[in-house]
């Protein structure tokens, strides 16, 4: 049987929330504890603040403070996929401004 995996957050990370009424979004804006048992404090849109277990299973990353996501960063030497077609009209966009 596989082991859940835990989320490291940081502090700026941007999460999710699923809550019964709808998603709620948020900042990480601080940490408590290491490891399994750590808590995050999370400040979400309407300003307000809740201290969630990091095993919570309702909460999800969404971007780290850096600007990748969860996935970009468990493959960081993967190489993101290049599509030619979009780039050669991304350039010619570029040109014409």
């Amino acid at each position: 049987m596989n082991k859940p995996h835990v989320t490291n957050y940081k502090p700026g990370d941007e999460v999710s929330y699923a809550m019964p009424s709808g998603m709620l979004y948020g900042t990480v804006v601080r940490l408590m504890g290491a490891g399994e048992s750590a808590a995050v404090e999370i400040e979400f849109e309407g300003g307000r603040k809740e201290i969630k277990k990091v095993k919570d299973r309702a909460m999800n990353l969404l971007r780290r403070a850096s600007g990748l996501s969860e996935e970009d960063e468990r493959h960081p030497d993967r190489e993101r996929l290049r599509d030619p077609d979009i780039e050669r009209i991304r350039r010619s966009d570029q040109r014409r401004r």
